[in-house]
């Protein structure tokens, strides 16, 4: 009787799980006339008919960056195929065109602007390592939210009331740059819907900065580390900043650990700097910076500063 009892239970808690399990699932490419940005998107239903997100979506033909959840994006600067594949047999081929447009440009095409820039964005860094500024809205801290309030704030002008509004502590890191050339960096960041004064790290990553390569020792200050760690249970993009170095020469990064929630407890982070000879030591392999690290996506340039 016992063992009836427990087959019974155990079938009906399979027969349960599958309703959330997705077993139809659909794709279908979105693409706007002018926008080289196009988007994968993805939908999984269960057998109740309940929205849920593919599972062990994979997708192959051209650089992408997303996920299941929210969809892939890509560039395609020619004709290709693209394929996608996702629990339980799905499989699908799409042919893709480019859809006009271009990637946005660097903004500052004079070497004076770009230094300044990238002054003002490493001093604004620097300075959150003290106090965190009370115009950087506290739902943004975290390791992306540090790049973009940085870089808003690096265009000035650096008047007194632009200090007493961010709470500014440091010493005049140089001039202004130039406020024309910054032309729609000055307020946003290119997405897929357009310039928004906000975008995710991945958008960050993809649409506002040049890839440089995997190889620290070419990095600047103010360039970018970005990493990103797969398997079954995907983080989001981690990014660094480089600042100034130490006295001794020795390149130094800062960041935002970002807020973490489990249970009942949450945290918010805090701000941190470290050494790069520190990083390449890090507890975590996924979090050193060396080419062997598939979790590491390189060294990247904001395209402002990019000279090319």
């Amino acid at each position: 009787m016992m063992k009836k009892i427990v087959i019974s239970v155990a079938l009906i808690l399979t027969a349960g799980s599958l309703l959330f399990v997705p077993l139809h699932v659909g794709a279908r490419v979105e693409a706007v006339r002018g926008n080289p940005v196009q988007h994968l998107a993805l939908e999984g239903r269960t057998l109740a008919g309940l929205r849920v997100s593919p599972w062990c979506a994979k997708v192959s033909g051209l650089p992408f960056w997303g996920s299941a959840s929210e969809g892939f994006y890509f560039t395609p600067t020619a004709p290709a195929s693209i394929s996608v594949s996702a629990f339980p047999r799905f499989a699908r081929t799409f042919e893709v065109v480019p859809s006009g447009g271009k990637m946005p440009l660097g903004g500052l095409v004079d070497e004076g602007d770009r230094e300044a820039f990238r002054r003002w964005f490493v001093a604004i860094l620097e300075d959150q390592l003290d106090r965190l500024s009370p115009a950087w809205e506290p739902a943004q801290r975290d390791c992306s939210g540090l790049l973009r309030f940085a870089f808003h704030e690096a265009w000035g002008p650096h008047t007194e009331a632009w200090r007493a509004r961010t709470a500014f502590s440091g010493v005049v890191a140089a001039r202004n740059p130039s406020f024309e050339s910054g032309g729609p960096w000055r307020n946003g960041f290119p997405t897929p819907e357009g310039w928004r004064p906000f975008a995710k790290g991945a958008m960050l990553r993809n649409l506002s900065c040049v890839f440089m390569g995997r190889d620290t020792q070419i990095a600047k200050a103010g360039d970018l580390l970005f990493f990103s760690r797969g398997g079954a249970r995907p983080m989001p993009d981690h990014s660094m900043a480089f600042a100034r170095s130490d006295a001794d020469g020795m390149p130094v990064l800062i960041y935002h650990t970002g807020r973490e929630q489990s249970g009942l407890s949450r945290d918010a982070g805090e701000m941190r700097r470290v050494r790069l000879s520190d990083l390449l030591q890090h507890p975590d392999p996924d979090f050193r910076p060396l080419p062997e690290n598939p979790a590491f996506l390189g060294v990247y340039r904001w395209r402002v500063l990019a000279e090319d």
